[in-house]
């Protein structure tokens, strides 16, 4: 059996699974909008009534005031400055292992 029969069938086997899958995303991405409206509209009540921090039987919810804070723009490193960038790679690496995972783009 040919690499494209193969994932022909793959996809009819699995194809309820596919649409599943979009159809939660879809979903998630549509609570996800309304949970940033919402979390707006109170976060400007918050800031009317100047209250800090709430806990009630729903939700704990506490208003953090924006800051700012500044980091090393690594990219730009690597350009303007190639050789620093590879002693402090070489002098502080860290090492990280990611996780296997499925990319979607739900159409």
């Amino acid at each position: 059996m040919s690499k494209n029969t193969q994932i022909q069938v793959f996809e009819q086997q699995h194809l309820q699974l596919f649409k599943k899958i979009s159809d939660t995303i879809k979903a998630k991405k549509q609570l996800e909008e309304q949970e940033a409206k919402v979390k707006q509209e109170l976060e400007k009540a918050m800031n009317a009534y100047d209250i800090k921090s709430i806990d009630n039987q729903f939700i704990n919810v506490t208003r953090v005031k924006e800051s700012i804070s500044t980091t090393i723009d690594l990219k730009e490193l690597k350009e303007k400055e190639p050789n620093l960038h590879a002693e402090l790679l070489e002098d502080y690496p860290k090492t990280t292992l990611k996780k296997s995972y499925l990319k979607l783009t739900v159409k």
